[in-house]
């Protein structure tokens, strides 16, 4: 995800380069509010780096894969780009440091999360 169109003005964010690890997926069972499947992707992430701020913890946390607009991937999508449980991807995780954006992001080098066309 860019910065430049995240809302809240100027943002400045510290990454630290770590690891996902698809840890489930579950498709949504209020399939009336959607026109297509959408389903639930959580993953963990881990780092060798030392995250310090407090915040921005993610040791046993879960986090949802979600597209951009807090969109739920479809089946299209999770095909492409091959997710799909105890999956590893390279991602990164952004901590602000500068700004009133989101507190923190993941970005996945391998992974187009405004890919909304393949949803």
């Amino acid at each position: 995800m860019n910065s430049e169109f995240l809302v809240g003005g100027q943002c400045d964010y510290k990454q630290y380069k770590g690891l996902a690890k698809i840890v489930s997926i579950t498709k949504l069972a209020d399939s009336t509010r959607y026109s297509h499947e959408r389903y639930e992707v959580k993953f963990k992430f881990t780092s060798d780096q030392e995250i310090k701020e407090s915040f921005a913890q993610t040791e046993g946390r879960e986090y949802l894969l979600m597209l951009g607009h807090s969109y739920y991937p479809g089946p299209k999508f999770l095909e492409k780009y091959r997710i799909e449980v105890g999956k590893v991807f390279e991602c990164y995780l952004k901590v602000i440091i500068k700004g009133s954006c989101t507190p923190i992001l993941f970005d996945f080098p391998t992974i187009r999360l405004d890919d909304y066309f393949e949803n």
